[in-house]
């Protein structure tokens, strides 16, 4: 008899439940373990529930689950980094295996949790932090035995792959694609996490840590969101045959590392410019198997929580999968790596261009421009991510302006283009 309790019985808990009873005889045969739900940890024992739970087995103390000597596997799914981290390492000391669909607890301490679980000769594993129901945690797992990764990047946050999905598709502004986005569920009251990127730095954070074998933090990555990406931004790129999308990545070659969440500018033809709504997509570089690529449903109820069954079974069959992360120093960040960049800026008057683009000249800069209905547009050529946020910082143009960093890929359709006679290519 294998015993699971949980902590959290919210959107993705409901779905583990309802897996684990569907499921039970098939996953009984697979494991050959007889499979029970013991106890589950809720807030509100008198809120109304589904059915589908027995109430008998609700609690609303953590020590029911994480002191019974007879639960073996502690599901964590309650989120944030406190009480969460306190749980998990309890859970672990207390001789349980662990899984967790936490990305927040997990970029701000993988490489303590994991050597505890190590330590304790138990697993810890947590497939549904990351893409939640693409398998990328355990192929990532098995492609750093024999590859080195050089880069992984993707669309990583469903909720604002949905609202750029939405600006591009009907024309609508932020605002209003946010309140789409709340409306049918895809985000939350408080979407800060979503928007500003952390959400997705989370999950770069734990990719880049397993891939590159060191402690890359939340802190690591250097984070911007879309809150600055106006319909006139999304009806430029469309000019300009490229589409916007909200990308995490990092990449390390041992002497340089940069781990970002950025809008990256796309070919519209391109893989990854074709996610849309609120699927992920994350693309890994092996220097012996090339290019991979995962695709599928990022979030949800279902998607997430046949992720986290799908590490319960594999706790049960002794695949514990351990990771090693060093303790040791990752390589400096690489700002310097160069790129292009789109940079809206809202104009205050007439005569500000001028001064703006003499203010740039003194960076000694090479870029193309255009003057259009009350902004200046700047496709800004090698330059550094910082080297963009020091000439904003200069200008004094934070709160109305927009950049973007074009892939390097899609510069060539739109480095030819004389962007001085722009109107020619919109008539």
């Amino acid at each position: 008899m294998i015993k699971i309790g949980l902590l959290g019985l919210g959107t993705v808990g409901l779905g583990v439940c309802e897996i684990l009873l569907e499921k039970k005889s098939i996953i009984e045969e697979q494991t050959k373990k007889t499979i029970e739900i013991s106890k589950i940890l809720v807030r509100d024992l008198e809120k109304d529930r589904d059915s589908t739970v027995d109430s008998k087995i609700l609690t609303d103390n953590p020590s029911d689950i994480l002191d019974d000597p007879g639960i073996d596997i502690v599901v964590e799914l309650i989120g944030g980094i406190e009480p969460a981290h306190t749980y998990i390492t309890r859970a672990l000391e207390n001789g349980k295996h662990v899984v967790t669909a936490n990305k927040a607890v997990l970029s701000h301490d993988l490489l303590g949790l994991t050597n505890l679980a190590k330590k304790n000769n138990r697993g810890i594993l947590f497939e549904a932090s990351v893409a939640g129901g693409i398998p990328i945690i355990k192929p990532l797992k098995e492609l750093i035995k024999i590859n080195k990764i050089k880069e992984i990047k993707g669309i990583l946050n469903g909720t604002t792959n949905f609202i750029l999905s939405k600006m591009i598709e009907e024309g609508i502004d932020f605002k209003e694609a946010l309140t789409l986005a709340q409306d049918v569920g895809f985000a939350e009251a408080d979407p800060t996490d979503d928007i500003e990127g952390y959400d997705a730095a989370r999950k770069i954070s734990i990719l880049s840590s397993i891939a590159f074998g060191y402690n890359v933090a939340f802190e690591d990555v250097d984070c911007r969101g879309i809150t600055s990406i106006s319909a006139l931004d999304i009806d430029f790129f469309k000019k300009l045959g490229l589409t916007v999308k909200l990308i995490g990545s990092a990449y390390s070659n041992d002497l340089d590392f940069d781990a970002s969440v950025e809008p990256v500018l796309l070919n519209t033809n391109s893989t990854m410019a074709n996610v849309n709504d609120a699927f992920n997509i994350v693309s890994i570089e092996g220097d012996i198997v090339g290019n991979l690529q995962f695709y599928g449903q990022g979030a949800g109820k279902n998607p997430t929580g046949n992720a986290v069954v799908s590490d319960i079974i594999d706790i049960i069959n002794g695949e514990l999968s351990h990771i090693d992360i060093e303790k040791k120093e990752k390589p400096a960040n690489t700002p310097k790596i160069l790129s292009n960049y789109y940079l809206r800026i809202s104009l205050k008057s007439q005569k500000e261009p001028d001064f703006i683009l003499k203010s740039i000249d003194r960076y000694e800069l090479k870029y193309k421009f255009i003057r259009e209905e009350g902004n200046l547009i700047l496709i800004l050529q090698n330059i550094g991510r910082q080297e963009v946020k020091d000439v904003i910082e200069d200008l004094e143009i934070e709160n109305r302006s927009c950049y973007a960093k074009i892939d390097s890929k899609s510069y060539y359709f739109i480095q030819e283009l004389n962007l001085e006679s722009f109107n020619e290519l919109v008539v």
